[in-house]
């Protein structure tokens, strides 16, 4: 394991999804895009690639807030079509092996959750293509929080539901806004981007 993702005297692991144990970052981006594209929406990808943190159903309200036609973009609808793209997809996700080291370093010694503002279907769909199977003992979505990322909420339930308190556990996050949710409710954190962005 790379000394820089070692979670030192942690006493549980919580992981972000896409973009930290994932390699999903260009697929999202294109299932967004194709789904945005029928209502005259161009999806930048820098911008994207600078929110990859919110939810599907956040970042379209953002765009919504963007001014004219967007303000009447159907959220609901825009999601339920990018997840589907999405799951046409992936088989082809691949894991980053670097921090699948560290699940796999701690699997079975110490508890692990996924902490993600991903929907659940997508991220059980994907994982079962993946050699995650198995290895957490919670996966906790943005399906089962009143608010996403940047909010701690999603870090606070999965902490709940590993019984261990908020201040002992350590979040692994590739976004400026799961970091700020991680700090929120008083984690550690570590940036995985130096790592996975370096092994490209």
């Amino acid at each position: 394991m790379l000394p820089e993702l070692h979670p030192g005297r942690a006493e549980a692991l919580l992981f972000d999804w896409d973009g930290t144990l994932v390699d999903s970052q260009y697929a999202n981006y294109r299932a967004m895009a194709d789904a945005l594209a029928p209502y005259g929406v161009t999806l930048d990808q820098e911008w994207f690639d600078a929110r990859t943190g919110l939810s599907s159903a956040d970042m379209v309200r953002v765009l919504a807030q963007r001014g004219d036609p967007r303000a009447a973009l159907p959220v609901e609808e825009i999601v339920a079509d990018r997840d589907r793209r999405f799951l046409a997809d992936a088989a082809r996700i691949r894991v980053h092996p670097e921090v699948a080291e560290v699940v796999s370093a701690h699997h079975g010694t110490l508890p692990l959750a996924v902490a993600s503002g991903g929907a659940r279907l997508v991220i059980e769909t994907t994982m079962r293509h993946l050699p995650y199977q198995g290895l957490f003992s919670a996966v906790v979505t943005r399906d089962e929080v009143r608010r996403g990322k940047s909010a701690p909420d999603i870090f606070l339930r999965a902490a709940a539901a590993l019984g261990v308190p908020p201040e002992r556990c350590v979040v692994y996050e590739d976004s400026d806004e799961g970091i700020e949710a991680a700090h929120a409710a008083r984690m550690a954190v570590i940036d995985v981007r130096p790592v996975t962005r370096r092994a490209r």
